[in-house]
């Protein structure tokens, strides 16, 4: 399996791309401004064709280039819970850079109340991990250690819930039921900032610990 990630502007959003050498198959989590065209970069690195976008919520900065994917007919993943997000992100207009072009998109595959799917010839078991947003989901890839947690946690810290529709109390339990119950050795990617882990997260991290 191929792992590339990078931090794109305008605030150090995470994406990420999993490819199977196997397969030459490969899907993207998160689609930040700029992620398209990384996108197609690695795509052409790796001879690989894209099969999803893999989406772990829906506030602004995580979905600025779902729309360029969505033209090219890439399946578009996400829980229903931030439909209103993904189809009218302009509501977000309030809390995101101004002047930025915020373009809606359709969600092709609606990921409430499943938990698996294959991507890429790869299972991703998948968990809702709502308090920084209604539809925030966790993409765990069994097989090999690694979770996707958009922005329920971070090193050291965790995803803020004063934009509406986050709730800490719900947050809280999300982590402790959700991501602390992973195997401790699970490498966390964060949707922004650096990767961790369950165990230094349980251990660490200053607003959920067990």
């Amino acid at each position: 399996m191929i792992i590339e990630t990078n931090s794109f502007d305008p605030i150090g959003t995470n994406a990420y791309f999993v490819a199977n050498e196997v397969s030459r198959e490969a899907f993207i989590v998160d689609a930040p401004l700029g992620s398209y065209n990384w996108a197609k970069e690695l795509m052409e690195k790796h001879s690989c064709i894209l099969k999803g976008v893999l989406l772990t919520h829906g506030h602004w900065d995580h979905i600025l280039d779902a729309h360029l994917f969505a033209q090219d007919k890439i399946t578009l993943m996400g829980h229903s819970n931030d439909r209103l997000l993904f189809e009218h992100p302009e509501l977000m207009s309030s809390f995101s850079i101004p002047d930025l072009e915020l373009k809606g998109f359709t969600i092709n595959n609606w990921l409430d109340n499943i938990t698996s799917i294959d991507v890429a010839g790869i299972k991703i078991l998948l968990f809702e991990v709502p308090g920084h947003c209604p539809g925030s989901m966790l993409f765990y890839l069994a097989s090999e250690s690694i979770a996707f947690v958009g922005d329920a946690i971070f090193k050291d810290g965790v995803g803020r819930c004063d934009l509406p529709g986050g709730d800490f109390t719900e947050l809280e339990k999300s982590i402790k039921s959700k991501i602390y119950t992973l195997p401790n050795e699970t490498k966390l990617y964060a949707g922004h900032g650096m990767a961790t882990s369950v165990l230094r997260e349980k251990n660490n991290n200053p607003f959920v610990r067990l």
